[in-house]
């Protein structure tokens, strides 16, 4: 056993520099509801864009930090609360964790308000504005964010959130907005329809592939019912503060968004369906495997020890040889 770890803490030092790469961070926060069926509203769609990101994107339940503001009698595993004491301690803890090379994804679901100079995002107790998150995301590393505000008046998040390498959505474009929005609906709609959501067909989902969409989704809602529509989503990635319906790919907003990719690992369906280089095709074996060490770690209670050891070897192994074949 003693030369599986020597052997492993040898293969761990050779490929360190290059496979240390942080994965995509996710915080997702369920508001105060109110009335009970908001409440089970906001609980069901923060639960439910969790299953998605681990089920059809690649995610972990270590990845993700989910915030609830009431959780069922008849769930065994409760969530804490999201209160602004959970959330300002979260930031503070991953403030020392996060690196450079983290994305970091806020999603807020629930009710938003706006007294004409913050815009409040509504949580147990004491509620969090628009110049606390901004702070609270000014404390992490990570090289890029994306932050979500699917509640009603999110508008006036853009002013205080936006920044350089910051990518934000609101559901509406102002604060006046303040009836319940559909936005967190079509969102998860989005999510779980990702061959249609995918507009470029690459096989992956693009933060500016998600506002579009969910966007149309959210049109597409009012027209059905031929009512006005109360809510107009806006994205801004440009750090102007000002945000746009209409994202555009090659010239401001949406070019940040469309480099941050809401799938944790790139898949070979998705190379094969666009040439890509040989450093990309590396990338990719690379995350594979990657899969695999994080899947045979969960594995690890239920293996006998030489076996699970022998098993990580091999697959380290196969990182090292991908670190030698480049070099």
């Amino acid at each position: 056993m003693k030369n599986n770890y020597l052997k492993l803490l040898w293969l761990f030092i050779l490929i360190a520099p290059q496979f240390l790469i942080a994965s995509n961070k996710v915080l997702i926060i369920a508001g105060a509801g109110g009335l009970d069926n908001f409440k089970s509203q906001f609980y069901n769609q923060a639960t439910e864009l969790q299953r998605l990101l681990i089920d059809n994107y690649g995610y972990s339940q270590a990845d993700i930090q989910v915030f609830v503001a009431n959780n069922p009698d008849s769930i065994e595993v409760k969530y804490p609360e999201s209160t602004a004491q959970n959330i300002t301690a979260y930031f503070d803890e991953k403030a020392r964790e996060f690196t450079a090379a983290s994305t970091f994804f806020c999603f807020l679901i629930g009710h938003g308000s706006y007294d004409n100079e913050w815009g409040k995002f509504n949580l147990v107790g004491t509620d969090l504005r628009d110049i606390d998150y901004s702070q609270l995301l000014s404390q992490l590393k990570s090289r890029k964010i994306l932050f979500v505000n699917m509640a009603s008046a999110s508008g006036p998040f853009l002013d205080k959130i936006s920044r350089k390498n910051r990518v934000v959505i609101t559901a509406t474009r102002d604060g006046f907005e303040k009836n319940a929005t559909q936005f967190a609906e079509q969102f998860l709609s989005t999510l779980s329809n990702s061959e249609n959501s995918d507009l470029n067909k690459d096989g992956r989902i693009s933060a500016t592939e998600l506002f579009i969409s969910t966007r149309d989704r959210v049109v597409g809602y009012y027209d059905s019912k031929k009512q006005l529509r109360p809510e107009h989503p806006v994205l801004d990635d440009n750090g102007d503060g000002f945000g746009t319906e209409m994202p555009d790919l090659l010239e401001g907003d949406g070019m940040l968004a469309n480099d941050i990719i809401l799938n944790q690992v790139i898949d070979e369906k998705a190379a094969s369906l666009n040439p890509v280089s040989t450093n990309a095709v590396d990338d990719i074996r690379k995350q594979n495997i990657l899969i695999m060490i994080k899947a045979l770690q969960k594995k690890k209670n239920t293996l006998d020890v030489d076996d699970y050891y022998d098993e990580l070897e091999k697959l380290m192994i196969e990182l090292a040889k991908i670190t030698q074949e480049k070099n």
